[in-house]
């Protein structure tokens, strides 16, 4: 019944938009500030090598971050919201998303580290490829220790990588390279085409399209779960498939060690039921120092739940605030999920270690509840934005195999968003 007829052509799209994604009411000033955005990631990385390496005790490092980083925050801040549609959705959420991870990932080592130890920087980031000699370093040595800083988010291989990576660094340290490539290479594939199966299902459904074309379905409490579900699935297969696909070719064509590849998502050999454990363990954590940095200086136990994702609501909100110029419904889901998390651990505890698989299934079916009640209004600002349109895949095999019209190669129309117009 999925692919009923009439077949349903794959350039199907939610809504009948230009390549470059411009709402018609647009101002042409959205075009003309998007410079701000890549002088902000620049001068943060300039910021951080320059100051960085040099101790507490520094005067340099007492005077420069108070100039420089409220101009840098301020540029980031504009440049996410002047900044629109220039490129494919992709690009939009991840420019949007770098001002606001950057700037947060700059206060951490130009304010908050410094006060915790009084040796350099670059004692404490201990990064292999990239070290940054104490004693003169040259500027460029600081440069690429700056960037080895900024490409390294989730903190491994130092003093900040959470326990739960450290777990993870040893479960693929035990298994060979060789093995640890084959299954990376079969996890993008078999990715692949569960992504092609998602989004060939999101054309078919025009989702939040036009309520009278006749192919839309309802929009009932039933095809909104199933359609948060399947956005949601779309969302982490593309991101999960990504990183197996730059683990195979760090390690399999770079020579890098496969024990710096973790699993970037939970697996389900690590337990999690709560709401709490879904964030902490199943999903990503790509930005975790940047949402839970400040979280140290506050004694409040709700404080260190709700800032986490209050950074996170803002971080959000600004890659799909660059998409479709509404990112309120995507910052509202994060947001809730501190509500729920307290709400849930005064019901059932924090800690479900001793009880029944009865009653963890029935809290993982009141964590996949609220979850998908919360999340109707972040996928479907995905969805407006044209997150969807695009395949990160490079070949349909829905349609090699016929069962889908399109045609097969699918980064013809990707790399289409990627020029001026």
């Amino acid at each position: 019944m999925l692919f009923a007829s009439p077949p349903v052509p794959n350039n199907v799209q939610h809504y009948p938009r230009s390549p470059t994604y411009d709402f018609p009411d647009l101002p042409p000033g959205d075009r003309a500030s998007f410079w701000l955005l890549p002088i902000s990631i620049a001068l943060q990385q300039i910021t951080l090598a320059v100051i960085g390496p040099l101790p507490k005790t520094s005067p340099i490092r007492t005077l420069l971050p108070a100039i420089s980083i409220p101009i840098i925050i301020g540029i980031g801040i504009q440049a996410t919201l002047f900044c629109h549609h220039l490129t494919s959705p992709v690009i939009n959420f991840g420019y949007g998303t770098a001002a606001i991870s950057i700037t947060l990932q700059g206060i951490d080592i130009l304010f908050v580290i410094p006060w915790r130890y009084e040796i350099p920087l670059t004692e404490i980031f201990k990064i292999a490829d990239k070290p940054c000699p104490t004693i003169n370093p040259t500027w460029k040595q600081r440069f690429d220790w700056a960037g080895a800083c900024f490409n390294n988010p989730r903190m491994l291989n130092t003093p900040f990588e959470p326990t739960l990576l450290k777990k993870r660094r040893e479960q693929v340290a035990g298994i060979s390279k060789s093995w640890f490539l084959i299954t990376r290479l079969a996890r993008v594939i078999m990715t692949w085409v569960l992504i092609d199966f998602l989004l060939a299902w999101c054309r078919y459904d025009l989702w939040f399209g036009s309520a009278t074309h006749h192919l839309a379905l309802p929009d009932t409490l039933v095809s909104g779960a199933v359609r948060t579900v399947f956005g949601g699935s779309a969302i982490w297969m593309a991101v999960n498939s990504e990183h197996a696909l730059c683990a195979v070719i760090y390690v399999g064509v770079f020579r890098q060690d496969h024990k710096d590849w973790p699993d970037l998502f939970g697996i389900w050999t690590e337990e999690w039921y709560t709401i709490a454990e879904f964030w902490g363990i199943a999903w990503h954590g790509l930005f975790r120092q940047q949402f839970t940095f400040l979280t140290n200086t506050f004694s409040s136990t709700v404080l260190r739940v709700v800032i986490p994702f209050l950074l996170s609501g803002v971080l959000h909100f600004a890659g799909a605030y660059m998409q479709s110029r509404d990112g309120v419904d995507a910052m509202l889901f994060l947001m809730l999920q501190p509500l729920g998390i307290i709400v849930q651990q005064m019901i059932v505890g924090k800690s479900l270690k001793g009880r029944g698989w009865a009653f963890k299934a029935a809290v993982w079916i009141s964590t996949m509840l609220w979850l998908i009640s919360t999340g109707y209004g972040f996928v479907k600002a995905y969805a407006k934005g044209g997150m969807f349109d695009i395949e990160p895949i490079p070949v349909s095999f829905l349609s090699l195999l016929g069962i889908v019209e399109g045609p097969a190669y699918r980064y013809g129309g990707a790399m289409a968003h990627l020029g001026w117009y």
